[in-house]
């Protein structure tokens, strides 16, 4: 097949895949991306084609690039946590962000605490 070409099956696959890895249902992750449950089963079996709404939908709550989601086209780790970070920032406010890295400090200390006990 075309290098260039979009494998329809595979493309499902990795949606499905996707969408298992978060622990999702069908029908909880096609009301996170705004389509029918059906629809999205025949995208994972590779029935239909999603449109690029669709397609960046899928990215965004996965947290996948569009060239891994359509290729399967791995990036690497810093490239997503990177990515993931930035979703992050402009999901929730500077309030929110000290609260959760204050909180994460608390449990890194704890957590470093019970590493020195013998």
């Amino acid at each position: 097949m075309n290098e260039n070409l979009i494998d329809l099956k595979e493309l499902g696959k990795r949606i499905k895949e996707l969408r298992l890895s978060l622990h999702y249902t069908q029908e909880q992750f096609s009301s996170l991306i705004y389509i029918s449950t059906s629809y999205l089963a025949l995208l994972e079996t590779g029935k239909r084609t999603a449109s690029i709404d669709i397609l960046v939908q899928i990215a965004r709550v996965c947290h996948v690039s569009m060239d891994y989601l359509l290729f399967g086209d791995q990036e690497s780790l810093q490239k997503q946590n990177e990515r993931l970070f930035h979703d992050l920032c402009h999901k929730y406010g500077t309030q929110e962000i000290a609260a959760a890295l204050s909180l994460a400090e608390f449990y890194l200390e704890k957590l470093a605490g019970q590493r020195d006990l013998p």
